[in-house]
Order: C-alpha cells, then structure tokens, then sequence
C-alpha cells in the first residue's frame, strides 16, 4: 500500500503595501492593495497607518466659507470668513471679528501687493494686515486718469480705462490763462465730491455743474510754461450701471502676469459665466473696464485656473460640445501695454468644482465628473491634454453627491478633497507613481478614503518645511489637523476615536476551484510600534456567507516614560515590529479575506506584513 504524501504548507505574504483600490470586485484587486481601506494613509516608507487626527480650535456663529492667511514672514495672519463675517484668528485665544456684511457662500482670495483680497460674489474685499474693507468706492481704490492734454471746450487724449471699483476719474487739462470753465469728459454724478488741482495745489475755489459735466474755477489758472504738463486735474464721480456688479460678483481668482504673477485675475460671476477680468499691474483695486476676456461658449462657466509654465490654464464646465481648457499667455506690445492672447487647448473634460483646484507638486489638478485630472503636456507633440489621476479610488469618489462643493488642499505631499457628509478623498503625491500599460505615460496616483473629516474649506498655513493643516466646518468650527502633535493625543478626532481598517484582497490564492484551510501557526499580523497601538482582526470569507468574524485581538504597548497609562503599564520596551498571532483555524474556504482595523481612542496604529499559512484541500463542488 502507497504511503500518503504530506501535506504542502503554503505561504502567502501581503507587503509592499500600497494604496486603496476601490476600481473593481475585492476578489480581482492587486494584493498589495486594499479593497477595505479606511482612515488609512501611508507613512514615509510607504507603509499604511492611521491618519492624524484634529481638534477644535474656535467655534463661531456660521459656516465656514474660507479660511486665508495674510502677509509674510513673521507678519502673516490667519482670516476665516465665517457665516457674514471676516475673522481674524490664530490657534490659541479668542477671534477677532473684523468686518460684517459678507455674503453667506464661499469666498477665495490671494495675497499681492502686501494684501490679500477676497473674492466674495458680494464684494471683492481687502486685508492690509490689520483693517479690512470692501474695496469698490473705498478711498484705497485706483482712481484712473481717464483723459489728458484736454482743453476746456474739451477733446484731448483717452489715457487709462475707467477703473470698475470705484466711480471715481480724473481730466486732466491744458490751461490757457483766461479760461475758467472746463468741461469734463462725462457728467457728474448728483453726490460724491469733486476736487480740483491747479498747478499741483488743491482748491477750493470753483463751481461743479452737475448735469452739464463742467467745472467754473473763480480764477483763470495761469498758462503752462513750454515742456509743462498739464495744469488742470479734476477728479470726479460719474458712476457706470452695472460696473459695480461686474467685480463684485466674482467668486473665482488667481494671480498671473507677464513673467511674473503682478496682476489679479477673476472671474465666476454668475451673470457673464465665461468672463473674466484682469487688474491693473500691482493694483487689485485698479480693474479697467476694457481688460477683460470673453472664454469660450457662454454656455459653460469657467471653473478654476492653472498655471502651465508661462501659461495660464484656464479649465471650464464640460457641456460635452465645446472646448473646455484655454490657455492664456502674456506680452507686453511695443508701446508697453500688457496684452492677454487666449487660445483653445482641450476639449471634453471639463471641472465640476471650483474648490478643487490646487498642484500636487507639478502637476495641476482638479475634478472633473469621471473623477481628479491633470493637465499635462503629450512628450511628442507638445500639446496638452488632460489624464486620469485617481483611478483608484474613482468608482467610490464619483458616486459622491457633493462634488460641486468639493474642496482640495496640498498638504505634505498629497492632494486632500473633501466631499461632504465627512467624506476626504487623498492622492498620495509621495508614493512611486503607477503606470497603466496603454496609457502612454499616463501615470496614476495612489489613493486613500477618509471618514469623520467634516472639511468645508481647507488651509495650509506654510512655514519654512513646516506645514499646518486647518479645515473649517459646515457649523462654525475651525479646526487643525494634529500632526504638530508628537505623543498619542494625535490619533483623536476631537476626543473621538478614529476608526481605521486595513484589509487585504478576498484572496483565493491562484485556485478558486480547490478549498483552502487557514491552518493555526504560522499566520500573524506585523504591526508598526507606537507607545500605545492595539488591533483586532477579523476573516472573511465564503464559509462566513461574507460576514466579517473576529479571530484575534491584542495589545502592543511599549513603555513610555513620556507617555504612560497605568491601567495599561507594560515593560516592553522592544520598538520593533510587533506580531500579532491568529491562532485560529478557517476551514474549507475558497477565498478569504483578512481585516485589521483600530478603533481605540489615542492609540497609534500601522501594519507592516500580514503572513497566511494555509493548505490546499479537495476540489470545490459549489
């Protein structure tokens, strides 16, 4: 009689780790992904652990609508736009209420010229570092020139465009010696003042005719000298309808320039959707009416910018017809005037959020329907185009019903966007990226899902290599993400666990004919050290009709002088990886599927390896 064989023992190891992949069934994804994947992140080896956590630094009256800094160097100060109001806060202390009257919906701003200024669609406002304002009709807005060398009959040379945020204008004009009535180039407005300048020297000596647009001085100024410039300024108000409204209902900015970002740009005004409008050179209070830019259909709005080397990306909404990424370069013309050619670029991916625009280090990104794209330059042709960065994580991010509000931040190397209900979707800028084998170079990032991270809008306040993460919330909480936090404390939301779980594919090893056993050595869990880290592990598989059943849980504490819990005390002091022993048997299974989640206020929590030791049984039947 033929002695029996011996059983075979294999092995099957989960490494290397990666990120999530919610693309496809969790029976076909690559091993050293996960299907299961939830307040996980990857460390600086790659490694997933448990994300930091966040606490409350204010609680105000409102939603959150934006969040800022303001300055530079040690001046810089933070700003939030909650409900109507714009705050200036910091870490600690109380909020500084500095202005009322903003409109209730979401604001962005940039910093130039030493302030910052914010977008509203009410109002484009202003931050000098201690007051702010609305900047239309204030006494910090450019007041143009509009016409010199004009004689008092009139005439004379057009010289700088209206400026829209204010209604205010100057004439500037020749003097004769014997005329003292001039007659401005508009009528004048029935209010607001009017000033006049003889020679320099500010008078007051004159009469305004409203209705007839003229000026009455008591006295004839003096007649100019030969290479004399212009005697005579007067400046006025003669208001423009609807010029007000322009500006002030734009809720989209950036900065861009020639050669350099000297120049405010906004658009995302509700009634003219495919305008924007350029500022004069340093000076977002100077708007002329004549620097604008009609892009594309007015059936699509625009939705965000991009810088593309010396070009300004600028990306639309996608009606599936007509263009949707223009570019904008800048020159100066041979009389020095800035000049803003466009040209079409791409067409049929358009953005769905303004919020989601940010560049994960070179690579500028935003969100589209069918989920976070870049645009990118084809290495032969040059031309650009758009690819597909989020293939991981799309099948669950798309189906989201907040993706118009969705907001994105770059922080530490990764592309944060949060999609409401608490919802955050991470692009891991860090990792070793993933190529598709038809895709030309298309590469993709990999992709993290949070939970519990109720981001409205996002801040990262930089600092040298220091970055702080901030979020504001839907009711009024401004709050910071706890990575400046070193000790256990880090991992709580607020005083509430996080729950993070890892999981390894629904593996059938290679044969999905032939039954398995989980044999009981030989199969553990390597978890990274903390002071303070537990898990519990839990199997799934088809002889559990797909329900998770816990197998093992444990505790790896090591001792911490700076750190210690005496209802956990422990003498460990190994801080190498810690193993965690299944010790269970799992019979007759086809595929089977590992689950490692932490769930345990103020304990870290990270997984190196997860070893399988199993035999192969008889063919399956059903």
């Amino acid at each position: 009689m033929a002695k029996r064989s011996a059983v075979r023992i294999r092995e099957t190891i989960y490494s290397t780790f990666k990120g999530a992949d919610f693309s496809t069934d969790p029976s076909l994804v690559e091993r050293r992904r996960s299907p299961l994947c939830t307040n996980i992140v990857a460390d600086a080896g790659g490694m997933p652990q448990k994300r930091a956590g966040w606490r409350v630094l204010h609680r105000l009256s409102g939603r959150v609508n934006g969040l800022y800094t303001a300055g530079t160097g040690a001046a810089v100060r933070k700003l939030a736009h909650v409900g109507t109001g714009l705050y200036r806060w910091d870490r600690e202390g109380e909020a500084e209420l500095l202005l009322t009257g903003l409109p209730d919906h979401k604001s962005r701003a940039a910093f130039l010229a030493g302030k910052l200024w914010i977008a509203t669609g009410g109002g484009l406002y202003s931050f000098d570092g201690s007051t702010a304002e609305r900047v239309y009709g204030s006494p910090g807005a450019y007041v143009p020139i509009t016409t010199i060398t004009r004689t008092p009959e009139g005439g004379g040379v057009s010289y700088e465009d209206v400026n829209m945020l204010t209604p205010y204008r100057k004439n500037a004009f020749q003097t004769d010696g014997t005329a003292v009535t001039f007659a401005l180039d508009s009528d004048v407005d029935e209010s607001g003042d009017v000033r006049v300048w003889v020679w320099g020297t500010e008078t007051a000596a004159f009469t305004v005719d409203r209705a007839a647009g003229t000026v009455t001085l008591d006295q004839a100024p003096a007649a100019p000298e030969a290479g004399s410039p212009d005697g005579l300024v007067v400046q006025f108000p003669h208001t423009v309808e609807g010029y007000a409204q322009l500006i002030d209902g734009c809720t989209i900015l950036t900065t861009y320039g020639v050669g350099t970002n000297d120049r405010l740009v906004l658009s995302g005004n509700a009634a003219f959707p495919n305008r924007d409008w350029i500022s004069g050179l340093n000076d977002p209070s100077y708007f002329p009416d004549l620097q604008y830019a009609t892009v594309g259909s007015e059936n699509t709005a625009i939705m965000g910018y991009c810088r593309l080397g010396e070009s300004l990306g600028i990306v639309k909404a996608d009606d599936g017809k007509d263009s949707t990424v223009f570019l904008r370069t800048a020159a100066l013309d041979q009389d020095g005037n800035p000049s803003f050619p466009l040209r079409q670029a791409i067409a049929g991916v358009g953005a769905v959020s303004p919020g989601s625009f940010q560049n994960l280090l070179d690579d500028p990104l935003f969100l589209s329907r069918t989920g976070v794209m870049a645009i990118a330059s084809n290495a032969v042709t040059g031309e650009r185009l758009c690819q597909g960065r989020s293939f991981y994580v799309n099948a669950r991010l798309t189906g989201e019903p907040g993706l118009a509000e969705a907001e994105a931040v770059t922080w530490g190397g990764m592309y944060l966007l949060s999609t409401g209900a608490g919802h955050v979707y991470v692009l891991d800028g860090r990792q070793e990226k993933s190529y598709k084998s038809d895709s030309m170079g298309d590469f993709v990032y990999e992709g993290y899902y949070f939970e519990n991270v109720p981001a409205r809008m996002w801040l990262c306040e930089r600092s040298g290599t220091e970055e702080n993460l901030y979020f504001g919330t839907e009711d009024g909480r401004i709050c910071q993400v706890n990575s400046d936090i070193e000790g256990m404390d880090r991992y709580s939301d607020d005083g509430a666990a996080i729950d993070a779980v890892w999981a390894t594919v629904y593996d059938d090893d290679g044969t999905p004919a032939l039954r398995k056993t989980l044999i009981k050595p030989g199969c553990c869990v390597t978890i990274k050290p903390y002071s303070r880290s537990s898990a519990d592990i839990y199997i799934r598989s088809d002889r559990t009709a797909g329900a998770e059943r816990p197998i093992a849980k444990k505790e790896k504490d090591i001792l911490d002088f700076t750190d210690i819990d005496f209802e956990r005390f422990t003498f460990n002091t190994d801080e190498s990886p810690q193993e965690i022993f299944l010790n269970r048997k799992v019979k007759n299974y086809k595929r089977l599927q590992i689950i490692v989640r932490n769930k345990v206020l103020n304990e870290g929590f990270g997984i190196f390896k997860i070893t399988k030791h199993y035999v192969l049984g008889n063919y399956a039947k059903r």
